[in-house]
């Protein structure tokens, strides 16, 4: 079975869930990103570069006030999109620090809401998806729980 089929297999699992979140994790240059690129060409799905939905009203937002707004404000920018998964790309675009968002609350927003997939850019470690910017700036631990992860080799 090809990248792409097993791919896909995983894709169509998530959709009867509850938390219809699929996340792809892979070393830098797996092809996550290329992958999530093909099956949105493939498939007619819907491609976002997560970096889009960081809108000028969401920075007009206090500090104080983007936490808990982010996961609608977030989902609500996806509702124009009307492919049947929507594929996340550049999630570290919620990591950033000065954006104060709990990059958790939005991913189960998104899932309850759609069938998403996530090109994670990092690792899972004893049941938990990792990222850590190079410099040290941003690190990010979230259970993997309530997630489907399937890794690219």
């Amino acid at each position: 079975m090809s990248q792409m089929e097993e791919f896909l297999k995983q894709v169509e699992a998530v959709q009867g869930k509850e938390e219809k979140v699929l996340i792809v994790t892979g070393k830098p240059g797996s092809g996550k990103s290329k992958l999530l690129r093909e099956a949105a060409e493939a498939k007619g799905w819907d491609y976002v570069d997560t970096r889009l939905l960081i809108t000028e009203e969401f920075l007009k937002l206090l500090p104080s006030e983007r936490k808990a707004q982010a996961p609608a404000m977030l989902t609500e920018e996806l509702s124009g999109h009307r492919g049947e998964v929507i594929l996340l790309d550049r999630v570290q675009t919620l990591f950033v620090p000065v954006f104060h968002i709990d990059p958790k609350s939005v991913i189960d927003a998104l899932g309850k809401a759609y069938t998403v997939v996530l090109a994670w850019p990092g690792y899972v470690n004893d049941g938990l998806l990792c990222y850590d910017k190079f410099d040290g700036t941003e690190s990010i631990r979230i259970s993997a729980a309530d997630y489907t992860v399937w890794e690219v080799e």
